[in-house]
């Protein structure tokens, strides 16, 4: 990764890169999860095909890690997340760094992925976001460790973060932090995407981060 000269941009569509999270309705795990953990939501187009449930048998620390694994088989096309959200204004100025470690098993393609979402020339934007798209995991790995550096920028509003899924297969999630990152620390090339209207701040919005490691869990 490099970083480079943010840039200005407007959306002309909602694709994949944009994660256009704020436009949809954030998905119910499913009658099939008892547990789920607390603080994280599942969402994205296709978030009715896909499940998350805290694992209590898979963990790469403590006791518990995130699953997120499709409903049957699925095609590369089909996509869902699991998220949190956070205000931004104690990270505004800073480069952070979001890192954890992923485990898969025939899985089509996931990994950690990053957005900050705010205001610019008062209309919502996107500042920045890192998908991992160049460093995904797929088929079956062993636990590995992954990490996404952005800029916190004086316009940013929430720090939205988690992991993908893509296609088929199931993917285990643990031991996630969220801190401040060295000015050395490489970053993604951005461009603040301009979304148009007036920026909404989501309803599960969290001061800041919790349950990092899956730990706790709250009846889905």
């Amino acid at each position: 990764m490099t970083h480079g000269e943010g840039g200005r941009g407007r959306a002309v569509g909602t694709g994949q890169a944009l994660l256009p999270i704020l436009m949809l309705g954030m998905a119910s795990p499913g009658p099939l999860d008892a547990q789920v953990p607390a603080g994280w939501l599942l969402s994205g187009p296709n978030a009715d095909l896909y499940r998350m449930r805290t694992d209590r048998e898979v963990a790469r620390e403590g006791e518990a890690s995130l699953r997120l694994e499709a409903r049957g088989n699925r095609r590369s096309r089909e996509w869902a997340v699991v998220v949190q959200m956070i205000d931004a204004t104690a990270f505004r100025g800073q480069r952070i760094r979001l890192a954890g470690h992923l485990r898969s098993e025939d899985l089509g393609s996931g990994g950690l992925w990053m957005r900050i979402d705010g205001i610019v020339d008062g209309e919502a934007a996107q500042i920045a976001v890192d998908n991992a798209e160049d460093r995904r995991l797929s088929g079956d790995t062993a636990w590995t460790r992954q990490e996404i550096v952005l800029d916190v920028t004086r316009e940013s509003v929430t720090i939205l973060y988690g992991a993908m899924i893509n296609g088929d297969g199931e993917l285990w999630v643990d031991a996630l932090t969220l801190e401040a990152a060295p000015d050395a620390a490489a970053t993604a090339e951005v461009t603040n995407t301009i979304l148009g209207g007036v920026y909404e701040r989501p309803a599960a919005v969290l001061p800041a981060p919790v349950n990092l490691d899956f730990e706790l869990e709250t009846e889905g």
